[in-house]
């Protein structure tokens, strides 16, 4: 009788979803990092001199990381999905907010 109580307490929970938001903002902002390293490697050999639309583009994608920086927020706290879905989709955004804000930092420093 114990044997069964016991099993019970260690019953694993259904699958969950995976949250279709977390996934797009993980997403949007991998592509961000993609194109950031991009960057970062085109004006290393172009000497610093990179065409303004390559850095209009890495603009649009550093402010396109602040709402996806907040969608991952909102998603990881809702306990009705998949975690690892919902850590993807906060990690992955704030990782590519930083990395963009230090890329910028140093530009405006040692330009």
């Amino acid at each position: 009788m114990n044997n069964r109580h016991r099993r019970r307490k260690w019953a694993t929970e259904a699958n969950k979803n995976s949250s279709n938001a977390s996934i797009t903002v993980a997403v949007i902002s991998a592509v961000a990092i993609l194109f950031l390293i991009f960057a970062v490697i085109y004006a290393i050999e172009s000497g610093g001199r990179i065409p303004n639309y390559v850095g209009g583009l890495g603009m649009v994608f550093f402010l396109a990381t602040i709402p996806c920086v907040v969608i991952g927020r909102r998603e990881f706290k809702q306990k009705n999905y998949n975690f690892i879905s919902r850590i993807f989709g906060i990690a992955i955004p704030v990782i590519a907010l930083v990395a963009w804000a230090i890329l910028y930092f140093f530009g405006l420093v040692f330009a």
